[in-house]
């Protein structure tokens, strides 16, 4: 299976977790770029999936929580 990553970064949840910032445009996006990708490179794997981490970091850039979700798409 071939995985695409999307990593969505936070210093603060004040505006909304990492990965609330992946709406219906964005993911959109992600799909025809990963399909674009796909089509550009054979031998890949034919199966693909795209996953989403977020993270959120302190003002001091010190972690604070990572988390995955598999298969967004």
């Amino acid at each position: 299976t071939l995985v695409f990553i999307e990593v969505k970064t936070r210093s603060s949840t004040a505006y909304g977790a990492p990965l609330e910032a992946i709406g219906y445009y964005k993911l959109r996006t992600l799909v025809k770029a990963a399909q674009i990708y796909k089509a550009s490179h054979p031998g890949l794997p034919s199966l693909m999936r795209i996953d989403a981490v977020g993270v959120v970091v302190n003002s001091e850039q010190q972690l604070l929580n990572i988390y995955l979700v598999k298969n967004i798409s």
